[in-house]
């Protein structure tokens, strides 16, 4: 048996309506060795489609106004971003990977919402930098 909630903040306490469950487990416990598993960790949220479309369709935008691969601008993109704070895409030892226009940045497929965020404002940028205008 296993209990999932969202806590918003660094004060731990069982959100209202899960009182009962989590007393489930806690007697379950005492049948046991007397111990629970607590885990905790981020509650990322995903992109979302509309985010990943809008970004695909300005680097295919930017492509086509100023020459050159959607696959490259992209790529562009998360090097850009990753000076904005993008995540950086690492090998196995956790090294940054180097890509032909800089440090990579994870797949956008990885990104949550602000992610995608830094992704679509680095096409932004790279656009305005080269004097083109993306408008929506």
């Amino acid at each position: 048996m296993n209990l999932t909630f969202v806590i918003h903040g660094g004060g731990f306490r069982v959100p209202a309506g899960y009182e009962a469950r989590y007393e489930a487990i806690l007697l379950q416990a005492l049948k046991g060795d007397g111990t629970i598993k607590v885990t905790v960790e981020p509650n990322y949220q995903q992109r979302t489609m509309r985010e990943n479309a809008y970004f695909h369709v300005l680097c295919k935008r930017l492509s086509e106004m100023a020459g050159g691969t959607p696959e490259d601008i992209k790529e562009m993109a998360k090097a850009k971003a990753v000076s904005l704070g993008y995540p950086v895409e690492t090998d196995e030892h956790g090294n940054p990977v180097e890509g032909e226009f800089g440090v990579k940045g994870i797949p956008s497929s990885e990104a949550n919402v602000g992610e995608c965020a830094l992704l679509i404002e680095a096409v932004h940028m790279m656009a305005a930098e080269n004097g083109y205008s993306l408008e929506d």
